[in-house]
């Protein structure tokens, strides 16, 4: 039987190659196709098999040209654009220059799986390159087409040297071209006009929060005077469903184009971030959950779950509060405030006697109320969204339950009234003069005092960005500390969340007021003869 010959071999180690690229195409698009990914890896396995088994036995130049082109496919597009370009330089070239300059994005990194499975998408293209060529070589060394060459008997052929030169040059002009578009630079807008994008649910449970939200906005686009560049809002209703959200955030990033996005809601955030990331476009967002901040195009500007609870149980403690008892609604936020709370009460030794976590489907707490009742907790900490926040404060009330506190909810409450006496932590309001001036300029507008400075803070950093001939997310990467209505917020090095200090509130005849005024009212009135 005759030994194999150096086209068999290079055919054996070419489709090897290919298979091992396949499989690790299949395993990186996974994420982005879904099962549909082992559909692209089925094709890419059976149709170079296909193809070289044509060519072995018919020998057909058309079979081979057609092998050459899938490989030129996974070389190419698989390999040095996805592998290389999008995954090996954006991992380590892009982690490179983001550390040297904020000018460059920090990369958005996947999972393990993703990203090895990347690396080695790219790996495995060297391969399919490097045996292609050589099945090329072979094939037309064995029909006559070329001859067969022979490589000097020397340690590093001049051929090869040549080859390591174009690819050290090739190397070094790629990772130029990668650092030349990753930088965001400073675009002069069209028209001298700044469209910024108000993302927000002014329907549904939210509308307390997404109008109020707008009209922060609004209030500042009004405020605004002796710019240089005209500023417009482009408002879009996300509405409260995450799914049907997509749609609308669409509209307003990529299809309206828009220079930078305000929004609100975490779970509208959590739907913007990717599409803000695409179009390299600020994304701030008066959101709770700290993940939308990337530190790249998307930042949170709220005071964290963890500041609150800080504030919440140290109020708690100086209330000579032991026992807490937890009446919640099942929501992201709500629960990140809850989390949050439960950790700094078991660090400072205070016990949850009751804790019950209900669907927004129940209107009827009777039940739970008695359960809670029954925990003999010294506080009701009570946490809900409109409707059944009023809905709950009133069974509540009819319970006979007074000694009640919260992170943020009484100040979203239609009827505060239900919840006088009831304390909370929220946003330190350092200008008490914008919530006049929003009261007064939109009457009727509740005014939720976690939401509407920030909304206003933001839009006016994004401003400033531009007025200053910086590009908006630089910018906003750059700053560190930022002072407006909200007070001061901070922001860490390459960090993607605004940090605030919130402090304790009280409903005091129906309305919001700060603990501390309160406080300094009762003083006075006992000091007056």
């Amino acid at each position: 039987m005759s030994s194999p010959t150096p086209l068999h071999h290079a055919a054996r180690r070419s489709l090897a190659s290919v298979i091992l690229a396949a499989v690790a195409i299949a395993v990186n698009h996974l994420y982005s196709l879904g099962p549909a990914a082992l559909l692209l890896g089925g094709v890419l396995v059976v149709l170079p098999t296909a193809l070289l088994l044509w060519f072995r036995r018919s020998q057909s130049r058309v079979a081979l040209l057609a092998y050459a082109a899938v490989s030129a496919w996974i070389v190419l597009g698989f390999g040095a654009y996805k592998g290389l370009w999008r995954g090996v330089f954006r991992l380590f070239v892009g982690t490179g220059l983001a550390a040297i300059s904020t000018s460059f994005p920090k990369p958005t990194i996947g999972s393990y799986e993703f990203e090895a499975s990347g690396i080695l998408m790219f790996v495995a293209a060297l391969f399919v390159a490097y045996y292609g060529l050589e099945l090329l070589r072979a094939a037309f060394a064995t029909t006559g087409d070329a001859p067969a060459v022979r490589e000097p008997n020397v340690a590093v052929s001049p051929r090869r040297w040549a080859y390591a030169s174009v690819a050290g040059t090739l190397g070094v002009i790629s990772v130029g071209l990668f650092a030349l578009q990753d930088r965001d630079a400073f675009v002069p807008p069209v028209n001298d006009v700044v469209t910024i994008g108000v993302i927000a649910p002014v329907t549904g449970p939210y509308a307390i929060l997404g109008n109020s939200f707008v009209k922060a906005v609004q209030m500042a686009l009004d405020d605004l005077r002796g710019t240089r560049y005209r500023y417009v809002l482009r408002i879009e209703d996300s509405g409260p469903d995450p799914a049907k959200a997509r749609s609308h955030v669409k509209q307003v990033v990529e299809d309206d184009r828009v220079d930078a996005v305000i929004g609100a809601v975490s779970l509208i955030g959590q739907v913007t971030k990717p599409f803000a990331t695409n179009a390299r476009i600020p994304h701030l967002c008066v959101c709770t959950v700290a993940t939308i901040g990337d530190g790249a195009y998307n930042f949170t500007n709220i005071p964290s779950p963890e500041a609150e609870a800080v504030a919440w149980v140290a109020e708690a403690e100086r209330r000579r509060i032991r026992t807490i008892a937890i009446v919640q609604q099942d929501y992201p936020s709500i629960n990140n405030h809850v989390k949050a709370m439960k950790a700094e009460a078991a660090r400072r030794g205070l016990r949850i006697a009751y804790d019950a976590r209900y669907a927004d489907s129940v209107m009827d707490f009777r039940t739970i109320i008695g359960e809670a009742k029954r925990a003999h907790a010294d506080v009701y900490y009570v946490e809900a969204l409109e409707p059944q926040l009023d809905v709950l404060a009133q069974q509540l009330a009819d319970s006979g339950v007074r000694n009640i506190a919260s992170v943020v909810a009484p100040s979203l409450s239609v009827k505060p009234w239900l919840f006088n006496g009831a304390w909370y932590t929220d946003s330190d309001l350092s200008d008490m003069a914008f919530k006049r001036r929003f009261e007064a300029k939109y009457p009727g507008t509740q005014f939720a005092t976690h939401m509407m400075p920030y909304a206003y803070d933001s839009f006016n950093m994004i401003v400033r960005a531009y007025e200053q001939g910086v590009n908006p997310a630089v910018y906003i990467r750059n700053v560190r500390s930022y002072v407006g209505v909200a007070g001061r917020v901070t922001k860490a090095p390459g960090s993607g969340n605004f940090a605030s200090a919130p402090t304790v509130w009280t409903i005091t005849n129906g309305a919001p007021l700060l603990l501390r005024d309160a406080l300094g009212s009762t003083r006075t009135e006992r000091a007056d003869p």
